[in-house]
């Protein structure tokens, strides 16, 4: 898949991922600081989903999206995804929000095979 195709999709995502992150705030009722603002930073081979603190602009890795396939990664660290699979695709109805939360990835849940 060429970067054009996924482009307007990864931009639903990361709009996904914000609403996500505003309404935990909401919910939590936190007013010490605005929600985090999510960004990519896009790569050759995959897209790093920032959350970019308010408070004191500190960053964190949400996820990693395969700017190939569509699929979403669990963060591994800064620089590179979870090599332990696939959590979720942006190209699936839902975006993949059953997948993720307003930290990252959910867990992958039982033995894999």
């Amino acid at each position: 898949m060429e970067r054009e195709g996924i482009a307007p999709q990864l931009d639903k995502y990361v709009a996904m991922v914000q609403a996500k992150n505003d309404t935990y705030f909401k919910v939590m009722n936190f007013t010490f600081s605005d929600p985090p603002v999510v960004r990519v930073d896009e790569g050759r081979k995959y897209a790093r989903i920032v959350k970019v603190d308010q408070l004191n602009g500190s960053r964190s890795v949400h996820t990693f999206v395969n700017l190939e396939t569509g699929d979403i990664l669990k963060s591994g660290g800064w620089n590179k995804p979870q090599k332990n699979g696939v959590r979720g695709n942006i190209f699936a109805d839902d975006l993949g929000a059953d997948r993720v939360n307003e930290h990252g990835a959910n867990y992958l849940r039982g033995p894999q095979f």
